[in-house]
Parts: structure tokens; sequence; C-alpha cells
């Protein structure tokens, strides 16, 4: 068992406030408290360690019955315009349907290692800002699970691009 401690507590709750704070009509369909709380989990995971002008990508295949089994996928990265559609193209390109994106910029702390500090609502200072996604897509095959994790440079590119 994880031991979480304080400080990750309150970056976990920041977050999953962060994740459905701004979400769109509908976007929480079927989005409980419980999902909330691992999805958020999940972003302050991939956040913990990142520096400025690098992305932090993860996939990973989560549960469900038959038939609506899923992946998620989480990206941390400095913000900038087109994000959003730059990583749903991508997607798209793999034929791969999105069922929830969720997307919060926050003002992040880190140390000089990276290290995620604070996090705090959207701020003033576009030098601490970070986008967080949070997305929810059609799982793969082993082989395609394993395509997409090999093409993260796929998804790199996608945000470069978006950064010109």
């Amino acid at each position: 068992m994880t031991v979480i401690t304080r400080a990750e507590a309150s970056t976990v709750d920041a977050l999953e406030q962060a994740l459905v704070g701004n979400a769109l009509a509908g976007e929480l369909d079927g989005f409980g408290a419980d999902e909330q709380e691992e999805a958020a989990r999940f972003i302050a995971e991939i956040a913990n360690k990142r520096r400025k002008g690098e992305v932090s990508i993860r996939l990973e295949s989560t549960g469900g019955e038959a038939g609506r089994r899923r992946m998620r996928l989480g990206i941390i990265n400095d913000d900038m315009p087109f994000l959003v559609d730059s990583v749903a193209n991508a997607i798209a390109g793999r034929h791969l349907t999105i069922h929830r994106l969720l997307h919060p910029v926050v003002c992040v702390d880190r140390d000089e290692k990276g290290g995620l500090q604070a996090l705090e609502p959207l701020c003033d200072d576009k030098s601490r800002r970070e986008s967080m996604m949070y997305i929810e897509l059609d799982r793969a095959d082993a082989r395609g699970r394993r395509e997409l994790v090999a093409d993260e440079a796929m998804l790199e590119r996608a945000l470069r691009r978006a950064a010109k």
C-alpha cells in the first residue's frame, strides 16, 4: 500500500477540483467521485516530476466489462495553444475514439529537479502554467497499445507543432 503524505493528498485534491471544476456539460456523465479521485491520482503521479519544456505522458488500460474496456492517457505539458486539438487529431489518426477529455490548466511550483511542490488554480503568471490532460479512449488491442506507447513521439511531435 502506498502511503500518501498530506502534501500529496492536497495535490490530489487540487487536481480533482481542477479536473472537474471547469468540465463542460456531459463530460462528467458516468464519472463518479471514486473515478474522479482515481483520475486525479493518475494525473498527480504523472505530474510529480517534470522539467519545463518536457512532456510527461502515460498510457494505461483500465478495467470494465467486455465491450466497454478503455485506456486512459495522461499528458502534462507547458501550456500552449492548440494542445487539445493536436492531441485529439493524433489519437484520431490511430482510429481511436475519445470518450472523456478533461483539460485543466493550472499553475505549479517546481523545485530545481522538476519535483512538483505546489499546485493552484490558473494564475496570471504564464511561466507557471501547465496543461494537464486526462483522456479516456477506446482500448486498443495489445499490439495497438504497444504501438501507441512506442509512438509517444507522435504525441510529442503533435505538441511541438502546437507550440509553433
